[in-house]
């Protein structure tokens, strides 16, 4: 005996370029979730690190005169650096998202292929605070204003892009 039901249609989609108010909440939310889990447990580090100083010219002449302090710094930097970095690049590669991707519903996709770490690393390099990928936090956004589908820099070098699936009707 057949079974029987609603002969309903199916929901026709299509992927296309993410909101860009999508993406901006998305980042905003996961630069909170690395804040608190990546950032925030280094304050004492970074505290004991450097003294409290009245002017920043004040900390500057300090890490200048103080190279091991620097060193030390710059390593603390770094290593803070690199768990953002593993935060984007592990969950975009696992999930095609991040928790903030996953609030707006909106997910990334490679432009060949299966989407690749390599990928996902390059996405990432604008989180390095160092020259020049500092320079992504101009530029990728930017690019996100001039470029069809709301690109960032980053995402073209990756041959990536951020999208979320449309319903229509």
């Amino acid at each position: 005996m057949a079974k029987k039901g609603l002969n309903l249609p199916k929901e026709r989609t299509f992927t296309g370029p993410a909101l860009v108010w999508k993406r901006i909440l998305a980042f905003i939310t996961d630069i909170l979730i690395i804040n608190a889990v990546v950032f925030f447990p280094f304050k004492k580090i970074i505290g004991g690190l450097i003294p409290d100083f009245s002017s920043y010219s004040e900390a500057y002449h300090f890490l200048i005169s103080n190279q091991s302090y620097t060193a030390r710094l710059t390593a603390v930097s770094l290593v803070m650096a690199l768990f953002a970095i593993l935060y984007f690049v592990i969950l975009e590669h696992k999930l095609r998202q991040t928790p903030g991707k996953i609030l707006m519903n909106i997910f990334v996709e490679s432009e060949v292929k299966e989407l690749g770490f390599l990928q996902c690393v390059v996405r990432s390099i604008f989180v390095i605070p160092a020259f020049p990928f500092f320079l992504l936090w101009v530029i990728d956004p930017v690019f996100m204003v001039f470029t069809k589908g709301n690109r960032r820099l980053s995402e073209i070098l990756s041959r990536t892009r951020t999208v979320e699936t449309y319903r229509i009707g």
